[in-house]
């Protein structure tokens, strides 16, 4: 089971609220007052200041302060992304990525978490090593994919550091159970949801630490009850088949029908499949 993410909106926020930036306009945002931020970035973004400009394409992606718009955020953060700005790029970047306000375009994508990952942005380092590890926009590289992801993980970003063991875990050639287990404790230890579940997944199965069918049901529980889908599925699959657990098939439903919600298209026939089994 593989944990992986592009960074869209939330984690442009996330983003936001971990770097530090000399910014009363950032203070206003993460406090929430989004019209205050943008009447405050908005003068400064028209006088060229890069990190206002941000702010400004953040408010229009996110719709916060301001009716939601692709195309005028795109246009915000590329200007800023033009003064090298690595948020920024990132930022644009993933707008190319997801065809938001621009049309797709995977090699611009790419080349654009480069420019950000080449000045030292983690959550770019995360966005460009799944570039080289799902070929997209560049050749497919492993070894690449591993090295970007280790720069960030040696940061202590906990989806750096859940995304590596999932390649430990998963991909041939580089399979290291015990080093996935020690990122993925890291990543968990942290409060990330890819991270406890794959610890989940390394307790289950007993990969790199003893296998414990209830450990695996407590972190499952962790990342399902932050929304993650894949934890929300395992944790599902604890319920119907009991193990960890009484079974209870109406705790696995209500969790296949939370991760479906999610779209994960295992959940939904999961669901189905015991809807149906009920309904008979």
């Amino acid at each position: 089971m593989r944990v992986g993410y592009l960074i869209a909106i939330s984690m442009v926020m996330a983003l936001l609220q971990s770097t530090a930036y000399a910014d009363e306009g950032q203070d206003i945002y993460n406090a929430g007052d989004y019209y205050r931020a943008l009447k405050y970035w908005q003068p400064l973004a028209e006088n060229g200041d890069a990190q206002a400009e941000f702010g400004l394409g953040l408010l229009y992606e996110t719709g916060h302060g301001v009716e939601q718009n692709f195309d005028t955020a795109q246009s915000w953060y590329r200007k800023a992304a033009g003064q090298g700005l690595s948020t920024a790029q990132n930022a644009l970047g993933a707008m190319y990525a997801n065809g938001r306000g621009v049309a797709k375009d995977e090699v611009q994508a790419t080349e654009l978490y480069r420019k950000a990952a080449e000045q030292g942005n983690v959550h770019a380092e995360v966005n460009l090593s799944s570039r080289y590890e799902w070929g997209l926009g560049v050749p497919r590289d492993i070894n690449l994919a591993i090295a970007w992801l280790q720069k960030a993980s040696d940061a202590g970003d906990p989806a750096a550091q859940s995304n590596l063991g999932g390649i430990y875990i998963s991909e041939d050639g580089v399979k290291d159970y015990s080093k996935a287990a020690i990122l993925f404790q890291k990543s968990a230890d942290q409060g990330d949801p890819g991270g406890q579940n794959g610890l989940g997944i390394m307790c289950g199965l007993g990969l790199g630490r003893p296998k414990d069918a209830s450990c695996a049901l407590d972190w499952y529980r962790k990342a399902a009850e932050q929304g993650d889908p894949h934890a929300e599925v395992n944790l599902a699959n604890a319920y119907a088949d009991g193990v960890g657990v009484e079974k209870d098939i109406s705790l696995a439903i209500f969790w296949y029908r939370r991760a479906a919600e999610h779209g994960d298209a295992q959940a939904q026939k999961h669901l189905q499949y015991l809807l149906q089994g009920i309904e008979e």
